[in-house]
């Protein structure tokens, strides 16, 4: 309870300097958007939209066909997935801060990563949980000196100053001119940075034979110059639940190319099928989609797809073997899945959701926070 405990003395101490336009009940929680993790991934992909490289070879020389089947690779023949990294956070809007002509908004947030450890007989522990609390408000918006003694009072108060009007890949994708509706993504822009230590702190624990699987896409620095620097393909793949919806494939050359959106690439996607690895950022990325389940089971044939992603920093094409490999391995994670307890069910790798809610677990809830922090 100490974070609140610090954020109700700073608040309070604000309060006596400058006007506070207090949020009902003290705080007002912050809603995620259900397309954010869409949009940020069409933010990093923002200048490709048509892909038209298919980026793998078989060691028989053969040419990759758009679909190939990826039966489960179940953990008793190849207990290949070692490690799952997640992250969440829960945001709340505390007021509006009145200094004279200025106003901004201010907010508290808790950001959180985990990577959870499955052992050979199947049980996972928590190899490391970081939790990091955050106040946000628009340093523009609020004279220096008032700034100043926010920074100074967050500090000692062990919470990190996060400035809402700081530019970056996530929080860009929202309107620049409402600092409440931004405050979102610059939360997950934190918590994203936050993840990043956490990977960086992994990797040498990692080999070909135990991999790391991140949740969402690896492209947002630094994780992806991390990766990229070591020359080789690093045993860590990014797995997105969800994904952008309009790019573009073309499959094959000259005037019998075949193109085809999103949607059709998937409709004709087979349950335990993956399509071809396509290339992005001049080949550093390889990326392609995996259908874990039988379109009877889900309402909508995007569902139950999920986009995986390597970083290559060779720019070569990758062994479809290599594809097929981390493929199989995936189809085998969903066999158990939080039916009911999230909307992403269909598309949810069971220990992710773990390490998930083992960061839910460990942030303060809805109720203590408005209880809590009250304007003095």
């Amino acid at each position: 309870m100490t974070p609140l405990r610090n954020l109700r003395e700073v608040l309070g101490n604000l309060a006596k300097e400058v006007e506070v336009l207090s949020a009902v009940g003290g705080a007002v929680e912050d809603l995620e958007r259900p397309d954010f993790e869409e949009r940020e991934d069409q933010a990093l992909n923002e200048e490709e939209r048509v892909f038209d490289t298919i980026f793998e070879k078989s060691q028989d020389g053969t040419r990759p066909a758009l679909y190939r089947p990826t039966l489960p690779l179940p953990r008793h023949k190849r207990h290949l997935f070692r490690y799952f990294l997640d992250g969440s956070f829960r945001s709340f809007f505390l007021g509006t801060l009145l200094e004279h002509e200025r106003e901004s908004p201010i907010h508290f947030a808790q950001i959180g990563a985990c990577v959870l450890h499955r052992k050979d007989d199947g049980s996972v522990r928590r190899e490391d949980l970081k939790i990091r609390n955050l106040l946000l408000a628009g340093k523009k918006r609020l004279s220096p000196e008032l700034w100043n003694k926010l920074e100074n009072a967050a500090r000692m108060a062990g919470l990190t100053l996060v400035d809402l009007e700081e530019r970056d890949i996530v929080s860009g994708v929202l309107s620049d001119f409402d600092l409440r509706n931004k405050a979102a993504g610059k939360v997950r822009f934190e918590m994203h940075n936050l993840e990043a230590e956490l990977i960086r702190q992994i990797l040498p624990k990692l080999q070909l034979s135990q991999w790391l699987v991140v949740d969402g896409s690896l492209q947002f620095q630094p994780t992806f110059k991390d990766l990229e620097q070591s020359g080789v393909i690093k045993p860590v793949l990014g797995v997105a639940k969800n994904f952008r919806k309009d790019p573009l494939f073309v499959f094959g050359r000259g005037p019998g190319a075949e193109r085809r959106s999103i949607y059709k690439l998937l409709a004709d996607l087979k349950p335990y099928h993956r399509t071809a690895a396509f290339s992005a950022r001049q080949g550093k990325l390889v990326f392609w989609y995996v259908r874990l389940r039988e379109q009877t089971q889900v309402d909508y044939p995007l569902m139950g797809v999920v986009k995986a992603e390597l970083v290559n920093p060779s720019q070569e094409a990758v062994p479809s073997e290599l594809i097929d490999l981390l493929s199989c391995a995936l189809v085998a994670e969903r066999s158990v899945t939080p039916h009911g307890q999230d909307r992403r069910w269909h598309a949810h790798l069971y220990p992710i959701f773990l390490a998930e809610r083992a960061i839910k677990e460990s942030l303060v809830s809805r109720e203590v926070v408005q209880q809590f922090l009250k304007w003095r």
